[in-house]
């Protein structure tokens, strides 16, 4: 644990905020090491105990940690303002979940990527969280644009865009928690599908970067929720590589919910067990996003409007 903190406290004090795989996985580890001894606990507080003594802990050694002021300001601004800002920014939409659903380790990754990417001086606390929110609500979904009668358009308001909970990054695993195996099954199941089935699906393993579940309560009723297959989830139709390809997959949370409440009520048939169970859902699982894959196509540019 303790070379694993000291890398954390390393890329906090150095890094200008991009996305460094081994940081989230050791963050994932750590979340890991800390749920184990204390599994009733709170992670996220016992995390950013850790860190800041160890912070402490290296700025006394001295050496390349002599000035530890950015991890210091970094630990001090998720603490006391980006997090509960969060929160307060999205007390509408993300009331009904619990800090342990919200403050998952990749989460807690992707929100010190965003404090660090606005750079010193430090002091700018204000500037620096707003503009941190900012960077973390990058996700919308499927939106259709009203026309309005003065011919202006209607653009999603800022409230209702949120930061989709990572449960999977490339590099760095999967996320330990609850989603963990069946997520690890499903992307297992992916992996060894037929290529022309995948095919079929617009479905590439290779070109996915990230799946995220959307944290938002679902509204079955809502216009949005009509779109063929969308509460199976979705290509993140803002998040596009380079070279013109969907790259992060949001999964509805009531579509894993309902997977995995079969798997832990523990009854199964008489002629089945725990293990098929899992697989079974995971199975499941993995032909919803291609269904989703499959309405979703492969970027921005392969559907057109008429469909």
């Amino acid at each position: 644990m303790i070379s694993r903190l000291e890398e954390i406290v390393g890329y906090l004090n150095f890094s200008s905020g991009t996305s460094d795989p081994k940081f989230l996985h050791n963050l994932n580890e750590l979340f890991r090491e800390i749920k184990g001894q204390d599994p009733e606990g709170e992670v996220l507080d016992k995390f950013l105990e850790l860190v800041e003594q160890t912070v402490a802990r290296l700025r006394k050694a001295g050496g390349p940690f002599a000035d530890t002021t950015q991890a210091d300001a970094v630990m001090g601004l998720l603490r006391e303002k980006l997090l509960p800002g969060y929160r307060e920014f999205h007390r509408d939409l993300l009331f009904h979940q619990s800090p342990n659903e919200l403050w998952q380790p990749f989460f807690v990754g992707r929100a010190c990527e965003a404090l660090l990417s606005q750079g010193s001086p430090w002091e700018e606390a204000e500037r620096i969280v707003g503009e941190a929110l900012e960077q973390l609500n990058d996700y919308v979904g499927y939106r259709p644009v009203a026309t309005l009668e003065s011919g202006g358009l209607s653009e999603p308001y800022p409230h209702e865009f949120v930061r989709p909970v990572p449960l999977y990054i490339r590099g760095a695993g999967v996320a330990m928690g609850r989603y963990e195996r069946i997520i690890t099954l499903a992307l297992n199941i992916l992996a060894n599908t037929d290529e022309d089935l995948l095919a079929k699906a617009w479905f590439d393993l290779d070109r996915l970067e990230e799946i995220a579940l959307d944290p938002r309560a679902y509204d079955f009723d809502h216009p949005v929720n009509r779109r063929p297959n969308y509460h199976f989830g979705q290509w993140d139709p803002h998040h596009i590589t380079g070279a013109g390809y969907y790259s992060r997959f949001v999964l509805q949370q009531v579509t894993l919910d309902a997977l995995l409440s079969r798997c832990e009520c523990h009854v199964y048939p008489e002629d089945s067990n725990e293990d098929e169970c899992w697989i079974e859902a995971a199975s499941v699982l993995a032909g919803t996003m291609l269904m989703a894959a499959g309405v979703s196509g492969t970027g921005p540019e392969y559907h057109d409007s008429g469909v």
